[in-house]
C-alpha cells in the first residue's frame, strides 16, 4: 500500500523517537553484510556496570522489552510469502524458538551500555544515574512516553501542514510554467 511522504516521515520519526528497532526480519543478504560496531577503547568492568545501571534507571532498557518476540515472529512469518499454507505451523515454531532468543535480551542492554561507556566517563555516568534517581529524573522517565507521543503527533500534524503548503506552492510554480497539476 502506498503511504504519503508525510506518513512515512511520521512513522520514521515515531520509530526513532521511541527507540524502536524494526520488527521486520532483516533480509538475509543485509544480515550477512552487517558488522557489529567495534569499540573505540576497552572500558573497565566497573565502568561498563555503571553504564548498565544508567540504561536501567533511564528507562532505555524497558524500551526494548518485547523486541525479541517481534524479531522471532517476523523471521518465522517472513516465510509466509512463499509458503502461505504454513501460517499455523510457522506461528507454532516461532513460539517454540522464542525462549532461545529471549535469553539474549541482555545483549541489547550490553550494546546500549557499551555505547554509553565509550562516550561518558565513570564520573559522568554516576552524575547521570544520580539525576535519573532524583524526583525530576524519575518523572522524566515516567512521563517520556507521553511526551514523545504528544511530540510525534504534533510533528506529524506540522509535517502534514507543511506538506500541503509545499504541494500548493509546487502547483502554483508549475502553473506559471503552463502545467496544471
Amino acid at each position: 500500500m502506498f503511504m504519503s511522504h508525510s506518513g512515512r516521515f511520521g512513522v520514521r520519526l515515531l520509530l526513532a523517537a521511541a527507540f524502536a528497532v524494526p520488527a521486520l526480519p532483516v533480509p538475509f543478504a543485509l544480515a550477512q553484510q552487517a558488522q557489529p560496531a567495534q569499540p573505540a577503547a576497552k572500558v573497565s568492568a566497573p565502568h561498563l556496570q555503571l553504564a548498565r545501571d544508567l540504561v536501567a534507571v533511564n528507562g532505555e532498557a524497558r524500551a526494548f522489552e518485547g523486541i525479541i518476540p517481534n524479531i522471532v515472529d517476523g523471521a518465522a512469518l517472513s516465510f509466509l510469502q512463499t509458503n502461505p499454507d504454513l501460517a499455523k505451523q510457522l506461528r507454532e515454531v516461532a513460539i517454540i524458538v522464542r525462549p532461545e532468543f529471549e535469553a539474549r535480551q541482555n545483549e541489547i542492554i550490553d550494546i546500549l551500555a557499551s555505547s554509553y561507556a565509550r562516550h561518558f566517563t565513570e564520573a559522568e555516568l554516576k552524575e547521570a544515574i544520580t539525576f535519573y534517581r532524583s524526583p525530576t529524573g524519575a518523572k522524566l522517565v515516567q512521563d517520556r512516553p507521553v511526551i514523545v507521543q504528544e511530540a510525534v503527533q504534533g510533528i506529524q500534524a506540522w509535517g502534514a501542514q507543511v506538506n500541503a503548503q509545499a504541494v500548493e506552492r509546487v502547483r502554483a510554480e508549475m502553473r506559471k510554467r503552463g502545467v496544471d497539476l
